[in-house]
């Protein structure tokens, strides 16, 4: 399967997640699912902006990918080990 469309599918999860997250007024949940979604998208971003041959703003869109994993470990963390 073609890694975008398994990116596609991670970002669908994620939003049904937040939406389910916040009719049930799960707010940590919901945190989670939207951190999800920004890093995979970022990713997404980051990949396409290589394909089409603009490296700083592919490095740019990665490093800011980056950030936000490390943002949905700690969230992760905190919200579901904790």
């Amino acid at each position: 399967m073609n890694i975008k469309w398994l990116i596609g599918i991670g970002i669908a999860i994620g939003i049904a997640g937040a939406g389910f997250s916040v009719y049930h007024m799960n707010m940590n949940m919901t945190l989670l699912s939207i951190i999800g979604v920004f890093t995979l998208t970022n990713a997404m971003r980051g990949q396409a902006f290589k394909d089409r041959g603009l490296v700083r703003e592919a490095k740019w869109m990665n490093r800011v990918s980056l950030s936000f994993a490390g943002l949905f470990a700690i969230v992760f963390v905190v919200t579901v080990l904790l």
